[in-house]
């Protein structure tokens, strides 16, 4: 625990997959600042850090509140309908209480009073790109990306999908920093980027970044990217059409993913060296993935169905906590690194499912995913196999060789890196092993009472999701 009041800035970054940073070894220079930053005193790059779930609302709750997904139970539903429970404290809320300011910068609807992880923050957000030039905290900053959009945007467009937020949320970022600094109360700031989420569109400044050693030109990877994630009916006919690409094809994708993840590492170094910047006293930095994407593996794009590591391993760099390296080549989780943070500030709860990693090296990672909903992959092709996939909620329990999968129906032994061979009858003491020491950990989690109350979405939180390829 720090004696002396200790700020934090935490960026979670919107789809990226540890396996394309290099950060985490990637070929491509993608991440540069995570490299900088967790090369610096007192930076820890995590290279096997696992998500508590494989989208956005799952496992930013479990980010937020130290639980896992079957406990804090946002997303188990597979819409996002059922909000945090009231039972279940927030971080934010518990630094709240001791004294610190709470901010949340999200363009996001997931992180919103609709699911309610908008509680304990009393500076709170949630931007929409058709409103930023309206809204007094973004309309400066919105401004400044007009002027820039030739190199932070697409240029001129009126497709709404060729922009993002991530230059306004950057500029708005930095004055609300000055503003908590300026404050003289510690603060914690949580701030959710949105690259690189599909359709994969790099503004201009880095859109030709990876295009050189590919086949596509640069404009003809964009329109692949564009037509692949035009909608979530195309991209379900994707799926269930066996993810038709050719080589060229997964190449031109991975170059628009990657030139988007090199943006969004722009992004933090930015908020970072601006951080440097401020006499605010000692800050701990943490940026890490919500969740990855998927470019064909087990048959599926983006993050649907599946616990595959391409979905669940994401980059976690940490800054201004001694004492982690012990812990860097093992697997750990969101939640251990939110109970490390949180119980270096002081805090702490009976909630926090993680472990201390100053203290201790998890027993495994597990992640989780709620309902699939077969239906509509079935309305695109009443033939689509879905049997390959779990038809209930479902656990991944991971260690450093191998990952068991376990529903209600079925469960199923992966010697890693393979996921879609089940090695069961091959592994029995292996395979009997994991199954008692996940029943143990599925033991220990309580889910309080929900109650009755239904996430609501307003008409513009409903056409971001559409546009994000969600609805």
């Amino acid at each position: 625990m720090s004696t002396e009041p200790v700020n934090v800035v935490w960026i979670t970054l919107e789809s990226v997959r540890a396996a394309n940073t290099s950060v985490c070894g990637y070929d491509r220079e993608t991440t540069p600042n995570l490299e900088r930053i967790a090369s610096e005193s007192e930076g820890t790059a995590f290279q096997r850090c696992f998500s508590q779930s494989m989208w956005t609302p799952a496992s930013s709750a479990s980010i937020l509140t130290g639980t896992y997904l079957f406990e804090h139970r946002v997303g188990y539903d597979g819409k996002a309908k059922e909000p945090l429970p009231p039972g279940v404290a927030t971080l934010p809320e518990l630094l709240q209480d001791r004294g610190y300011q709470t901010a949340c910068f999200t363009p996001n609807a997931y992180l919103s009073e609709a699911t309610g992880l908008d509680r304990g923050f009393e500076r709170y957000h949630h931007a929409l790109l058709r409103r930023a030039f309206h809204e007094p905290e973004t309309r400066t900053a919105a401004l400044k990306y007009l002027l820039r959009a030739w190199e932070y945007g697409p240029g001129f467009s009126l497709n709404v999908r060729r922009h993002n937020q991530t230059y306004i949320m950057r500029e708005t970022l930095k004055g609300w920093l000055d503003d908590l600094a300026a404050d003289g109360d510690p603060f914690f700031l949580y701030t959710h980027c949105p690259n690189p989420h599909l359709p994969y569109a790099p503004p201009r400044k880095w859109i030709d970044r990876f295009t050189d050693d590919i086949a596509y030109s640069t404009e003809e990877a964009l329109e692949l990217s564009l037509d692949t994630y035009a909608s979530r009916d195309r991209m379900i006919q994707r799926i269930v059409d066996g993810c038709p690409f050719s080589d060229d094809e997964w190449e031109a994708l991975k170059a628009m993913y990657d030139a988007e993840i090199a943006y969004a590492d722009e992004f933090v170094g930015a908020l970072y060296d601006h951080v440097q910047e401020l006499n605010a006293g000692k800050t701990i930095f943490v940026v890490t993935g919500d969740h990855g994407d998927l470019f064909g593996e087990q048959g599926v794009l983006g993050h649907n169905l599946v616990l595959d590591d391409h979905l669940t391993n994401v980059p976690m760099v940490v800054s201004g906590i001694e004492g982690l390296d012990h812990a860097k080549d093992d697997p750990v989780q969101h939640i251990d690194v939110t109970r490390t943070v949180a119980e270096q500030l002081g805090v702490s709860h009976d909630q926090f499912s993680g472990v201390n990693l100053k203290d201790t090296v998890p027993d495994g990672a597990i992640s989780q995913r709620g309902i699939p909903h077969f239906d509509e992959y079935l309305e695109a092709d009443p033939a689509f196999d879905t049997s390959r996939y779990h038809a209930t909620p479902m656990t991944a329990f991971r260690t450093g060789e191998f990952k068991y999968v376990k529903g209600s129906e079925k469960a199923e032994l992966f010697e890693l890196p393979d996921e879609e061979t089940d090695v069961s009858d091959e592994h029995p003491a292996v395979r009997d092993d994991l199954d008692k020491r996940l029943e143990a950990q599925l033991l220990d989690m309580t889910t309080p009472d929900s109650g009755t109350t239904e996430a609501t979405y307003s008409a513009a939180m409903e056409q971001q999701l559409t546009d994000l390829g969600y609805l």
